[in-house]
């Protein structure tokens, strides 16, 4: 028999049980994303607030372009490790990971 789809396909491949797993693993990582860019997000609000920074101001200051600043703001930056401490050395603080 011939899977119709993807998704079919993998359930020819794999075990309900597995997909379920796969699925839980995938959203636990998507929600730790989430809170590290929302958490960017927040240092970098009060960041500019402290500051009196416009965006402008803040894109001169990274040294990014427009979009990824726009992206950091709104929590959708994709940013590594390298980039984060680039910005958090600018703001003056240090980076503290905690699991909640």
């Amino acid at each position: 028999m011939k899977a119709k789809n993807f998704k079919d396909h993998l359930e020819t491949k794999l075990s309900k049980k597995d997909l379920l797993e796969i699925e839980a693993s995938a959203q636990a990582e998507y929600q730790s994303l989430k809170a590290l860019q929302d958490d960017i997000s927040k240092v970098l609000f009060q960041y500019m607030s402290e500051h009196d920074l416009g965006f402008n101001d803040l894109v001169r200051q990274l040294g990014k372009s427009p979009t990824q600043v726009s992206k950091m703001i709104k929590g959708d930056a994709n940013l590594t490790l390298a980039s984060v401490a680039q910005l958090f050395a600018m703001i003056g603080k240090q980076p503290h990971i905690t699991a909640a």
